[in-house]
């Protein structure tokens, strides 16, 4: 028998996100099931269309989107948006996070391609085989350059490229079903786009010759076709010179088309090359040959795209053909000279389709500098908008005489301010400057005065709002904070999102004066993903229940006695599967601490809860709750030993004593966030398990203080009381497999022959796996585990339970 002891701790500090510069440091949740994230509690994205934050914006954003954050400083510096500025900036945004999924979008285009391309043979040729296993998936083929991601990327083919043949073949097959002697023409068009398809297998194929008296249309096909394999076989010279022919054939359907992909196979003669870690560190000066070929890649450029842009025909296709001009024309510059000119080109939005390339291009840019760090984004950088993205990003490259060490992000902002009085960095310097306690601290009331004096009709108005209260919140100024942010409840700049009435509800919730406005703040509709920004957008969604942020968390498990947690449980506005889940929890407080009386009383409106916990094939979920209401208030013995059992049911699941958090959760927005350490207590198995029985953390920058014991003054007295005796109570229960292997031995000194004890011995030395890191784990899981085997040799139980383990 051996320990099996976990050594993986998630370490790392998270940048300071951008929550705080733009008033927006959000609460997380996780919804759990297959229920849409709530956008307020899991994510910074907006709730609202990108229409509404271009036009209306509150103070949100993406944090780790670049485009986002140069919207808002062009916001914060009074540019305009026009219509186009807003379709430009929609497209851009929804594009942007499904970038690292672009490979999945192909293979699902390649699969709408493959099911139309059988369907059709089906129809053509119901002899043909349907299965072609030389077709692969794009994901599987060998690496190409890709125009879409500026870089090399696992596929030969674009989506649109599967998108635009099966389009085509729908065409086809119309043409077909309206005339069957054009059905070998339009099998031979199969067959040559299956060809074109198979370019990059190891055995490519071979586009058939023209069958004789093609129709115009097969002939003009048939000419693209050989074209774009010629381009996918990277054979780009031959290419070219087929597009250069198509484009100047008037006759042909897919001259604009060729016109295009002319560009296309420009960027791939000239992919230019990410840079190497050391230039990444030191941007460097272009060589004369560098330059040289940069200047001709410009005109080359400039000779194919402007002539795109004037065809009325490509209007759909602009948007792309800004997108690679403008990354061909910085393609052979070192990296600093590239975020150089884009940021001169960004400082004002300019034609929006041609800002939205440029903001791309620096997203990828940022992105690079992220993932492999690079000196030359630093605040030395000339460009004030690279200096105001880097230091609200918190990328600590070096700068004239300021560390990393040394602050460099407070003292950086705080200086810029001061120099320049400018309202972008008026807002970076509120959220780094730390806030000062002492009431005669003048920067403490320059910066004050300077939110406040934001206009009421500006974008950033609620955000300078929240920032304000922020800081009076944590210099102890409850009612101010209170005042402020009761007045921007009614901002226009929030009523039309759900997001921002939520966060002014987390705003007021530190100061709720009675419990049933804490009930209202305390309680958030969840915010379904309705935005295109989203990763998993879903267009038809709706809100679909409540719940609650880490504000109100913490409250419930801190400071909320047994009493008030029935009466939220009795709230109509809480969806069936909030109360649920609350009642559960409130059950195991209850039993824990003893109160049987309000483990009886959760039981009962859990019992009476309309899901209930049966289904009619399945077992009952909630089999030892509905048991409990037999027991004896008096029967401690009894209720133990229920307890165990439900942490051992294979059907149930006993719910900590705590009101779970997810992982990364943000607290309150009146004060500064912290990436909390990692917490062992969130880790969870097919059980759930707790490390700490209240579920706050104990050390650390977020460490339960006392004054998140302190109980409300809405709070009767004998409540208060309750509570005090009940915190007290949990505390002093151990991690939960010690906690429940100890359960198991005292339960085996008073009945031997109980079934259950070897079960739960065996469960609880197995919850050692997923325990904290405490020694004390190990040795009650050695202990657990040698019982087992020596009291229960023949068992099941002992069968299946081999290790002992250290706690992970």
């Amino acid at each position: 028998m051996i320990s099996s002891t976990a050594n993986a701790m998630r370490t790392g500090a998270r940048l300071l996100a951008m929550a705080a510069l733009l008033g927006s440091a959000l609460a997380a949740h996780a919804s759990g099931g297959g229920d849409p994230e709530d956008l307020f509690f899991a994510t910074t994205r907006p709730d609202q269309p990108v229409r509404e934050f271009v036009e209306r914006p509150a103070g949100y954003y993406t944090d780790y989107l670049v485009p986002y954050q140069v919207l808002w400083y062009w916001r914060l510096h009074g540019q305009p948006f026009s219509s186009d500025a807003v379709r430009a900036f929609s497209d851009l945004l929804e594009k942007l996070p499904r970038e690292d999924n672009g490979m999945a979008e192909t293979d699902d285009a390649w699969i709408e391609w493959r099911k139309a391309r059988d369907d059709a043979n089906a129809k053509l040729d119901p002899q043909s085989p349907r299965d072609r296993p030389a077709l692969l998936a794009p994901s599987q083929q060998q690496p190409k350059w890709n125009a879409s991601s500026l870089q090399a990327s696992p596929n030969c083919f674009y989506g649109d490229a599967f998108r635009n043949a099966t389009k085509t073949l729908a065409q086809r097959m119309t043409r077909a079903a309206g005339d069957k002697a054009a059905t070998p023409y339009v099998r031979h068009w199969l067959q040559a786009q299956d060809a074109v398809f198979d370019t990059c297998n190891k055995e490519p194929g071979t586009i058939p010759e023209l069958p004789p008296r093609a129709p115009a249309w097969l002939q003009a096909d048939h000419a693209y076709q050989l074209a774009a394999q010629r381009f996918y076989a990277d054979d780009l010279e031959e290419a070219d010179t087929a597009f250069t022919e198509i484009a100047a054939d008037k006759a042909s359907p897919w001259r604009d088309l060729a016109a295009y992909m002319r560009l296309r196979v420009l960027a791939r003669q000239n992919p230019g090359g990410e840079p190497s870690f050391s230039e990444r560190d030191d941007a460097g000066k272009e060589s004369p040959e560098a330059l040289k070929q940069q200047a001709e890649l410009t005109k080359a450029v400039d000779a194919i795209a402007l002539p795109l842009l004037k065809n009325p025909r490509l209007q759909a296709l602009h948007p792309s053909v800004h997108r690679l001009a403008e990354a061909l024309r910085i393609r052979y510059l070192t990296p600093g000279t590239r975020l150089q000119r884009l940021a001169d080109s960004l400082k004002t939005m300019g034609a929006p389709d041609v800002a939205a390339a440029r903001l791309l291009l620096l997203n990828h840019e940022f992105r690079y500098c992220m993932m492999a760090g690079c000196s030359y984004a630093g605040p030395d950088q000339k460009s004030d908008l690279v200096q105001w993205l880097n230091t609200v990003r918190g990328f600590n490259g070096p700068a004239s005489g300021i560390t990393a060490q040394d602050k460099w992000r407070e003292k950086f902002s705080w200086s810029n301010y001061q120099r320049t009085h400018d309202l972008a960095w008026l807002m970076a310097a509120a959220s780094l400057v730390p806030v000062s306690t002492a009431t005669d601290d003048k920067r403490e009331a320059e910066l004050q005065a300077a939110l406040a004096a934001v206009p009421e009709d500006h974008p950033a108005r609620f955000a300078a709002t929240q920032l304000r209260a922020q800081r009076l919140f944590a210099q102890g100024r409850f009612k101010e904070t209170r005042e402020l942010v009761a007045s921007a409840a009614d901002s226009p700049l929030i009523a039309h999102s759900l997001s921002g009435q939520n966060l002014v509800k987390a705003l007021l919730l530190p100061t709720a004066s009675s419990e049933e406005e804490w009930r209202r703040l305390a309680i958030r509709l969840v915010v379904a993903r309705r935005d295109p920004e989203a990763m998993e957008a879903k267009p038809n969604a709706v809100p679909l229940a409540s719940t609650f942020d880490d504000d109100a968390t913490r409250f419930l498990n801190t400071r909320a006695p047994l009493a008030m947690w029935l009466r939220l449980a009795a709230d109509p506005a809480l969806s069936p599967a909030l109360r649920d889940s609350l009642l559960e929890t409130a059950w195991t407080r209850a039993v824990l601490a003893e109160d049987y009386a309000s483990a009886r009383r959760a039981a009962q409106m859990r019992i009476a809860s309309p899901s209930q916990g049966a289904t009619a094939k399945g077992p009952d979920m909630i089999a030892g709750i509905r048991r409990s209401m037999a027991l004896s208030v008096t029967d401690t013995a009894a209720w133990r030993r229920l307890l165990l059992e439900r942490m051992a049911s294979t059907t149930e699941v006993l719910l900590p004593p705590h009101w779970p958090v997810a992982d990364g959760i943000r607290p309150t927005p009146l004060k500064p966030w912290l990436e909390p350490a990692y917490d062992r207590s969130m880790a969870t198995g097919s059980y759930s398990k707790w490390c700490r029985p209240l579920g706050v953390m104990t050390t650390g920058p977020q460490a339960a203080t006392a004054a998140d014991f302190e109980m409300p003054e809405f709070l009767p007295q004998e409540e208060r009381a309750q509570q005090a005796a009940l915190v007290a109570k949990l505390r002093a229960i151990p991690q939960d497999s010690i906690y429940f292997t100890q359960e198991s031995l005292a339960l085996m000194q008073r009945n031997r022959a109980d079934p259950l004890v070897p079960q739960a011995l065996s469960v609880a030395v197995k919850m050692a796996r997923y325990a904290c890191p405490d020694k004390a784990v190990g040795d009650w899981s050695r202990k657990g585990l040698q019982t087992l085997h020596a009291k229960y040799p023949d068992s099941t139980w002992a069968a299946s339970t081999q290790y002992w383990y250290g706690g992970r």
